[in-house]
């Protein structure tokens, strides 16, 4: 019983809601079918389900063929739906163009970046605290044991987030002797689709579709890295997570460090501009103005970072707000 509650408590908040809910259901339905005698045989069975599950360490399917890792889970869920199943996904569950990088490949690195992003960010269904660490270190899991007789593919895209994610990804495969393939999405989407027949500009891979993604896969896997090519992205890394700063964007092909107040004279001239509108409220609504400053931003930036730094303009007396700031959903700004 100990083993089993050990393994009950590191589920992610997530991961136990699923479960719950599967459980619930299933009871449910033979409850109506008024079935006790079943009830009592599936809960012993769901249990003993449970028990395996939850040993079980990282396994990797014989007929798998190849592994990818792209920043983001919801990314990795679009490819996921693209790819056939011989194709394992790692969705590595963080956006890197936010928040300290620095030596994130160490545990003092991580836990730094943990702190950082529960002290700053106002994340729903208190993901920081209850979900966070366990999906990262689970990730982390489940790349160290990538098989070595199987090829790597590393997604990325012309943005912070995911260019910071290539060079981490690499860094911790620096042990593997696997043949590691990239695959810049907006260039070969650019390539497969045709270089302006599209109005359409890709920013990050997880604005593309599911059979774009098999497509792409299929026409521009290219050659896999040399060991120079692999070296070079390491060491670049290693420099990467040596800087302190929270906020990172992607310009002309490098990193560009920016000040963490980068986007608040966008934050203030959106609410200025959104005031001035006919018929305008006194208060804007925190999330309109996330949605201007998404729409406007040539640079890939969460809305959560934004909804930080209309926090940050409140406290600091630049804006008035109406409403408890516990959302962008929940309450309302104005210029002071």
């Amino acid at each position: 019983m100990e083993k089993l509650r050990e393994s009950i408590e590191k589920l992610s908040g997530s991961d136990a809601k699923s479960l719950l809910l599967n459980v619930m259901y299933r009871l449910e339905l033979m409850k109506k079918e008024d079935l006790q005698d079943e009830m009592i045989k599936e809960l012993l069975s769901l249990s003993n389900d449970l028990s395996d599950s939850l040993q079980k360490e990282v396994h990797y399917e014989m007929d798998e063929t190849a592994v990818h890792i792209i920043s983001g889970e919801s990314p990795a869920g679009s490819l996921r739906i693209g790819l056939s199943h011989e194709n394992r996904i790692i969705g590595f569950p963080d956006f890197f163009a936010e928040g300290p990088v620095w030596k994130i490949h160490t545990e003092q690195g991580r836990i730094l970046r943990y702190e950082w992003l529960r002290d700053h960010i106002n994340y729903e269904m208190d993901y920081i605290e209850e979900e966070y660490i366990s999906r990262f270190s689970k990730t982390l899991a489940t790349i160290e044991e990538i098989p070595a007789n199987i090829p790597i593919v590393l997604w990325t895209a012309n943005n912070a987030d995911e260019q910071t994610g290539l060079r981490y990804f690499l860094y911790l495969l620096r042990e593997k002797k696997n043949d590691i393939y990239i695959i810049n999405t907006p260039e070969a989407f650019e390539t497969l689709y045709g270089k302006g027949k599209t109005q359409f500009r890709v920013r990050h891979s997880g604005e593309v579709a599911s059979y774009q993604f098999k497509e792409i896969y299929q026409t521009n896997l290219g050659n896999p890295l040399t060991n120079k090519e692999k070296k070079i992205l390491r060491n670049e890394w290693l420099l990467l997570s040596e800087e302190e700063n929270v906020l990172r964007i992607w310009k002309d092909g490098s990193f560009q460090v920016i000040e963490e107040n980068y986007f608040d004279s966008m934050i203030i001239d959106a609410v200025r501009r959104l005031q001035r509108e006919p018929e305008a409220a006194d208060f804007i609504l925190a999330a309109r103005v996330i949605g201007e400053i998404l729409f406007q931003s040539e640079h890939l930036v969460s809305h959560s970072y934004l909804e930080y730094r209309i926090r940050y303009l409140v406290y600091n007396g630049t804006f008035k707000i109406r409403g408890i700031p516990k959302s962008m959903r929940h309450y309302r700004v104005q210029v002071s």
